[in-house]
């Protein structure tokens, strides 16, 4: 190859090296201009607006030195008589006179055994006083006539003795029958059962044929006139009451009002507490059996603030907290405070913990603010969190 080819080829390839930058040159032109005009365009724009504030609710909470508590306690209503009836004695059971849920009066006739056999013993026995009687006063009669022959001397002081013992002895048989007689009319009266105070049955246990062993419980009666509740309450809260102090409670969403009548001096093992009973003036048709309750308020001395489960959020380590109004160069921002809960109830809670004396806390919106942000307190027309309680 000649020297003037090669120079030809060198020629060539400047060229087309000079081409490629030359193009290269161009799209570098064309993307700097782009990035120029993007950042004309931006710096052209207008700085957006700053976020408006949210509108939250918020409640005015004060420091308190106490607090009242209403302490709860279950019991049941009972009547203040209750019996289970039945005989005295054995014997057929030939009738009963009443059934469950009837009312019965007081004394009123409720069951009756069989007295047949216990007629006829009353029959025999009164015969027997009839033959006593007559032996009787032919021994008086016996006796009066030896007294005069002895004063006369024609007996001996033995005929007169054997007259008088004779006699004696017949008028204590008399006696014996006539108490054979009270005592049978004693078991006559016992086969019939009756009521021993005015009230409800609650139960009848046996119906006619049975036969009846002493004691075995034929009717079970209630007393409905007078209704009475008991309660068990801790030590503490029954030395804090007395006899006489009236009450509300409530059974079945009724209130009725009872008056203290005792107090028990001592404390049931099992629940570790000591019953109260209640005279109630009206029963209102509570069922016996039906669950009492009552309350009582406590005070408690310890310091703190009254305010909504709504204004609480779990914190760390068991605590809870609350977010604050905080007013800072005329704005309004969220503060955040550590509380404990000591008492909670009917929708709030008494806590203590590292508020001021009187703050404002934010009602709802946990999950909408943090410590700092800018806030406004909500009007009626917000509709930003749950409600002041």
């Amino acid at each position: 190859m000649t020297q003037a080819n090669q120079e030809a080829r060198r020629g060539f390839r400047l060229l087309g090296l000079a081409g490629r930058l030359a193009v290269a040159a161009v799209i570098l032109c064309f993307i700097a201009g782009g990035v120029a005009i993007f950042h004309l365009r931006t710096a052209a724009e207008a700085e957006p607006a700053p976020a408006a504030p949210l509108p939250v609710h918020a409640q005015t909470i004060e420091r308190q030195d106490s607090y009242l508590i209403q302490e709860r306690f279950a019991g049941r209503l009972e009547p203040a008589r209750q019996s289970s009836l039945s005989f005295e004695r054995a014997g057929l059971l030939v009738e009963v006179m009443a059934e469950e849920g009837e009312t019965v009066e007081n004394n009123q006739l409720l069951a009756q055994l069989d007295i047949e056999p216990l007629l006829a013993q009353r029959d025999a026995i009164t015969a027997q006083q009839a033959q006593i009687a007559a032996d009787l006063d032919l021994a008086r009669r016996t006796l009066r006539r030896q007294r005069d022959l002895y004063e006369q001397g024609h007996v001996s002081s033995q005929r007169l003795d054997e007259a008088r013992l004779a006699a004696e002895a017949l008028a204590a048989r008399a006696r014996a029958l006539a108490a054979d007689l009270r005592a049978l009319d004693i078991d006559i009266d016992k086969s019939t059962l009756r009521a021993p105070f005015a009230g409800r049955l609650a139960a009848r246990y046996l119906d006619e044929g049975a036969v009846v062993s002493p004691g075995a419980a034929v009717l079970h009666l209630l007393e409905s006139s007078r209704p009475q509740a008991r309660i068990g309450v801790t030590p503490e809260a029954a030395r804090r009451i007395y006899a006489g102090t009236a009450f509300s409670l409530t059974a079945d969403g009724q209130a009725l009002e009872a008056s203290l009548t005792a107090t028990r001096a001592d404390v049931a093992p099992e629940t570790r507490s000591i019953e109260l009973l209640f005279d109630l003036a009206e029963r209102h048709d509570v069922p016996f059996g039906e669950v009492v309750e009552l309350r009582l308020a406590r005070e408690v001395h310890e310091a703190g603030f009254w305010l909504p489960l709504a204004a609480l959020y779990e914190s760390e380590k068991g605590l809870w907290s609350v977010f604050t109004l905080v007013e800072e160069d005329g704005e309004t921002l969220v503060g955040r405070e550590a509380v404990e809960v000591l008492h909670a109830e009917d929708g709030r809670a008494f806590v203590r913990g590292t508020l001021p004396t009187a703050a404002e806390v934010v009602v709802g919106n946990a999950e909408r603010v943090v410590p700092g942000q800018r806030v406004r307190r909500a009007g009626p027309s917000d509709e930003a969190g749950v409600p002041t309680s």
